[in-house]
């Protein structure tokens, strides 16, 4: 071969690794470009996402190995998920239970689970709020009033189909409701009855009702409590009565409605004619008299009262029963319904859970949100002792049917009384707090609510 001819295919090797390099060159550029930022997330509803390309009605060239592996890499990163809610042991635990199930069916999201103690709760979630740091999925009571008022909140109703939302009881929404938008869906449903000492009230040869029909009459009430009270002198050794939420609207707003009255006009606007009525006036003149003229029950609360004795009837939600089972074991107890009058009434309600309007992931939080209140509700009763809300949990089984669920359950379905759903629901409680307490301590009750009265509608804005 010609020197000529050999130096000429030099060239045109030396030519094609030229132009061989130049394209690996240009296509290590384009993968050496970084992504586009997506924090971890997928595309959140309402995002608009990026247009394809026009068609020009060329083909396409398959995409290359590394854009494969990189689109692979994309869609396995995962999205947190902040969950806030009550700091308790038993229920922190019970979560974490249905946070794991929750992440192993849905691995592409990763659930950071917070607990604050209920003191703390809500200051610690208007404070992350204020401070842009709130979490995506968080644990609100009746106080979602509030929050939604401000725009904190995610109107749900798009999301919670029809099915759904029957399958949950009437009462269970009332809370999560703010200008005809949901903002909440129920965790679980709570009431109260009775806790009673056995052991004292077969000493005293008291009879125990087991039905709502049968349920001690105020009269009775105070009949029974001053049978088992034990005292001596200015000493009291046994309180025939005590109340677990002393003092407070959850445990005393019911003797109000069981007498026939109101503490506000049903639109929530006005409290005078309603808080200051004759029928609640009487109501809780009565109950002020359990403190002053029957001497009954302390005006400060006894810690521990029902569990060592010093208690005999104990007004408490069904989560007390598992704290009697597991930490009181010895002591011997049987629930009986709430006491009435004209009618039965228990406050209802609880925990429900929300969706922070300025989340980045509206769709994971929901996702969450779906799972807690729906595929886990049953394990998450089972596991709390907190009641079931959804129908279906509730007629699954013989459990609600038996004793002593049953007498909290019907009492639920058939009894059923809320807490006024305001946004100045906080400014409620305290007075309302504030009202029961002067009068358990021989405040003249009519006095007193005609000023708990215009001090509400002052903050109602009448």
């Amino acid at each position: 071969m010609s020197f000529a001819r050999k130096n000429g295919i030099h060239w045109l090797i030396a030519l094609l690794l030229v132009m061989m390099l130049a394209l690996v060159a240009c296509g290590g550029a384009q993968e050496g470009e970084e992504p586009p930022d997506t924090d971890g997330t997928t595309t959140d509803p309402g995002e608009t996402e990026e247009e394809p390309a026009p068609d020009t009605g060329e083909e396409e060239e398959p995409a290359g190995e590394e854009e494969g592996q990189e689109g692979e890499q994309e869609t396995g990163e995962q999205v947190t998920v902040r969950l806030w809610m009550q700091q308790d042991n038993r229920l922190v635990n019970a979560m974490q239970e249905i946070v794991a199930s929750f992440e192993e069916a849905h691995p592409e999201i990763d659930v950071q689970l917070d607990s604050y103690p209920f003191a703390e709760y809500h200051q610690k979630v208007s404070t992350a709020f204020a401070g842009g740091d709130a979490p995506d999925v968080f644990w609100m009571d009746v106080r979602i009033a509030s929050f939604a008022e401000q725009g904190a909140l995610m109107p749900l109703d798009d999301l919670i189909t029809q099915e759904t939302r029957d399958d949950f009881l009437a009462s269970s929404w009332i809370e999560t409701q703010y200008e005809g938008q949901t903002y909440g869906v129920p965790m679980h449903q709570l009431t109260e009855a009775l806790y009673v000492n056995t052991q004292m009230a077969e000493e005293a040869g008291i009879e125990l009702p087991q039905t709502i029909e049968d349920a001690w009459t105020w009269e009775e009430l105070v009949d029974v409590t001053t049978q088992l009270t034990q005292s001596s002198g200015d000493q009291t050794s046994v309180w025939g009565f005590g109340v677990q939420r002393q003092l407070q609207d959850w445990s005393v707003l019911p003797v109000v409605y069981q007498h026939g009255g109101q503490v506000l006009s049903e639109d929530l606007t006005t409290a005078t004619g309603f808080l200051n009525s004759p029928e609640t006036v009487e109501a809780l003149a009565w109950y002020g008299e359990l403190f002053t003229e029957h001497g009954v029950i302390a005006v400060e609360p006894i810690p521990d009262g029902f569990q060592t004795g010093a208690i005999a009837v104990f007004q408490a939600p069904s989560t007390f029963r598992p704290v009697l089972d597991t930490d009181f074991p010895d002591v011997e107890y049987t629930i009986v319904p709430m006491f009435k009058d004209a009618q039965c009434s228990v406050m209802t309600g609880g925990w429900n859970v929300s969706i922070a309007a300025g989340t980045e992931h509206p769709e994971e939080s929901w996702m969450l949100l779906d799972w807690m209140t729906g595929e886990a509700h049953e394990e998450w009763v089972e596991a709390s002792g907190y009641l079931p809300a959804r129908q279906s949990v509730i007629e699954s089984g013989e459990k609600f049917q038996e004793y002593p669920w049953n007498i909290f359950m019907t009492q639920l379905q058939e009894c059923a009384a809320t807490r006024p759903a305001v946004p100045e629901y906080t400014f409620f409680f305290d007075t309302f707090k504030q009202a029961i307490t002067d009068i358990a301590i021989g405040e003249d009750p009519q006095a007193t609510l005609d000023a708990a009265a215009a001090a509400l509608d002052a903050e109602l804005g009448n």
